[in-house]
């Protein structure tokens, strides 16, 4: 039979036994719980990287930002053959869902806050046939292409560009920079609250300076290239600057400002004077669109004021010849234009005398040439109508002449009728132009015709000029 006391004994020493077990177990687990849990599977792999400063033992170990394993050690290497620097090598412990890594995998030591921590991150390649085993290696190598950690540079690294000839200045003038900031932080405030509102419309100028469609950096290719090539010139642009600093102070003056003050009043005026101008302009713009045909006729009038200047020439040689008679001669007139009885002569003459009658036949004799130069530049009508009349005077038979005949009158055709002859065929007024030549090339059909006939043929017979004349013109210049 049990005691109570044993009874109670026992069970203080079961209970101690498995407390003291369930500590140490607790400590156990506490101590290696950095380096994983026991019993579980890990994914062991290797990787070298060339810097392990800052990177502590049991760090993490991330792919696109997931924790995925951690570093249970950091082991200092020497060079190698494919490494000629200390370099140190991570032992990694991965999760086994890695498994295999990519042999083109890499790799980049990161900060992980601005405390200072930092991970190793992992970018897996896509070489999954060719896998890293489990206790693989990922090494460096120095050969291009081959090396597979990414260089990775934060702000510890970049501070380190500063040796110790710029820390103490620096570390001044971020003292300074810090005293400026003590005791203003409502100014601070202020200024981000501003800083904030501006970044919107600094957004929007940025958006409009990155779209390809602007082209702004071919802006700045060329104003690159300007000042590249202004920087040939330099010193003559330094000299124009000297100068134009001397022609400035020089106009530093009071009239010139007075000047300037002028000039709205100048402006006014001047708009005032071009809108009333703007008809002339425009009419002057008509002109010249007219004008334009005229423009092509240039060179030809050119040439042929050329050949008239060419032509006259000689004939000036002989001024000097004629300006003594001629002189002479007009000496002469003014001697009869004052001589009373040669004014008394005019004065009897009146209107009748010889000058005035001449220009009248002059007058009259252009107006008639005008009229008929159409039809002879046409038709030939004077030299066919003075050849015709040349032959009816010569040419006949054994009773004379043929303008000698006995003339058949049809007195409904040659005289006034109120019902004309069905034959009567009469054109009072032929058309003769380039068009056509009605005279002489009128076909008589036996009916009544009365004015212009039908359109008619423009084919008249040539008449050749006296023998000798084309010569004499030539001599002359009249005939090309």
């Amino acid at each position: 039979m049990r005691t109570p006391g044993g009874n109670v004994l026992g069970s203080r020493l079961v209970l101690g036994v498995v407390t003291i077990m369930i500590i140490g177990l607790a400590v156990y687990l506490s101590y290696i719980a950095e380096n994983g849990l026991p019993f579980l599977p890990t994914y062991r792999v290797n990787v070298q990287v060339a810097n392990a400063d800052e990177l502590d033992k049991n760090a993490d170990v991330r792919v696109g930002g997931a924790l995925v394993g951690q570093i249970l050690t950091i082991t200092p290497e020497a060079p190698s053959r494919l490494w000629p620097h200390p370099y140190a090598q991570l032992e990694l412990a991965l999760q086994p869902s890695l498994r295999p890594l990519p042999t083109d995998t890499h790799y980049r030591i990161r900060l992980a806050s601005v405390l200072g921590a930092k991970y190793l991150e992992l970018i897996p390649g896509h070489r999954r046939a060719r896998g890293v085993p489990d206790g693989g290696t990922l090494t460096l190598s120095s050969r291009p292409g081959a090396n597979r950690e990414r260089p990775f540079v934060d702000f510890d690294t970049a501070l380190r560009i500063f040796g110790p000839q710029i820390r103490t200045p620096l570390r001044s003038a971020l003292t300074e920079f810090a005293d400026a900031l003590a005791g203003r932080g409502s100014d601070f405030n202020d200024s981000t609250y501003t800083l904030a509102r501006l970044l919107g419309p600094l957004q929007r100028l940025l958006a409009v300076f990155t779209n390809p469609a602007n082209r702004f950096g071919t802006l700045i290719d060329g104003a690159a290239a300007t000042t590249h090539a202004l920087a040939g010139v330099a010193p003559t642009i330094n000299s124009l600057l000297n100068h134009s600093s001397v022609t400035f102070h020089a106009l530093d003056r009071p009239s010139l400002g007075r000047t300037i003050d002028q000039f709205p009043g100048t402006e006014a005026v001047a708009s005032r004077v071009l809108a009333r101008s703007l008809p002339t302009l425009a009419s002057a713009s008509r002109l010249m669109t007219e004008l334009r045909p005229s423009a092509a006729l240039i060179p030809a009038a050119a040439n042929r004021l050329d050949l008239i200047l060419g032509a006259a020439t000689p004939v000036f040689r002989l001024v000097p010849q004629l300006a003594p008679a001629l002189q002479k001669a007009v000496g002469s007139v003014q001697a009869l234009a004052r001589d009373p009885n040669s004014i008394k002569t005019f004065n009897a003459l009146g209107p009748y005398d010889l000058a005035t009658v001449g220009s009248s036949a002059f007058i009259g004799l252009g107006s008639v040439l005008r009229t008929v130069a159409s039809a002879q530049f046409a038709c030939n009508v004077t030299g066919l109508w003075l050849r015709n009349f040349a032959s009816g005077l010569t040419a006949g038979d054994s009773t004379g002449p043929f303008l000698r005949v006995m003339p058949v009158l049809d007195i409904s055709q040659s005289t006034q009728s109120a019902q004309p002859s069905a034959d009567l065929h009469d054109n009072f007024y032929p058309r003769e132009s380039s068009s056509q030549c009605q005279a002489g090339n009128e076909r008589y059909t036996g009916q009544q015709l009365i004015g212009n006939p039908p359109r008619t043929s423009t084919v008249v017979d040539n008449t050749a000029p006296p023998r000798g004349a084309l010569a004499r013109g030539r001599r002359a210049g009249l005939v090309p």
